[in-house]
């Protein structure tokens, strides 16, 4: 038996128009058991849903930033896409860049469309950074009915901290937190501040990932659920 309740997603294309509609729906499980649900009445608004994103980040000089998780307030009906860009500032024949020594990742595109709702973007700094800030871009096909959190992300850099030898990462359960099938863990990253827990059951036997690389690799392929 399945359950008593379900719940579904609804959306429209861009074009539609912004009025009153009777939905319909029909079942298509294949049986005759079950009635057609009710008529719906649906109201399609203009209202702008919003894509998150950090209004401002560090990164280490010589290095990387830290990673920029993007989500956003709704389901795109077709898809958004998310991007750095460097900052210019313009003013009579004087063009200004913002971004000197602040490089976004290469193709580095964040994709929202059902079935992918968060995504991840950086950046590097040079060993000398005299920029403050970069660009977000959205575009995508229903980039009309999305705004942006903000639109220019500050940049921080800062010198690197010394690589220690054997650095203690700490991570722990949280005993108060915790109960039988939900454990909740927490850890400390030394240095900068920003940490990624990967857990494992090891009869899997995985390996643990070593690089940023293989990190951004594993969030793309992970289904939440």
């Amino acid at each position: 038996m399945g359950s008593a309740s379900a719940c579904a997603d609804m959306g429209t294309a861009a074009t539609t128009q912004m009025s009153q509609h009777m939905v319909r729906w029909s079942l298509v499980n294949g049986t005759a058991a079950y009635t057609n649900l009710p008529t719906q009445m649906v109201t399609v608004n203009g209202v702008a849903a919003t894509v998150n994103v950090a209004d401002k980040v560090t990164c280490s000089l010589g290095g990387s930033s830290v990673p920029i998780v993007v989500t956003a307030s709704a389901t795109p009906f077709a898809d958004i896409k998310v991007s750095l860009e460097t900052s210019k500032t313009v003013d009579g024949d004087k063009t200004t860049d913002n971004s000197v020594g602040i490089t976004p990742n290469t193709g580095e595109v964040v994709t929202l469309k059902v079935g992918s709702d968060e995504g991840i973007l950086g950046f590097k700094c040079a060993a000398t950074v005299t920029g403050k800030e970069l660009k977000y871009k959205l575009d995508g096909t229903d980039k009309a009915q999305f705004s942006l959190s903000s639109t220019v992300i500050a940049v921080t850099a800062q010198k690197a901290g010394t690589k220690p030898a054997a650095p203690a990462m700490k991570l722990a359960m949280v005993a108060d937190k915790s109960k039988s099938a939900s454990t909740v863990v927490e850890g400390e990253c030394p240095g900068m501040g920003a940490s990624w827990i990967s857990l494992t059951p090891e009869a899997l036997g995985s390996t643990i990932m070593a690089s940023v690389t293989d990190v951004r690799a594993a969030q793309k392929a992970f289904t939440k659920g």
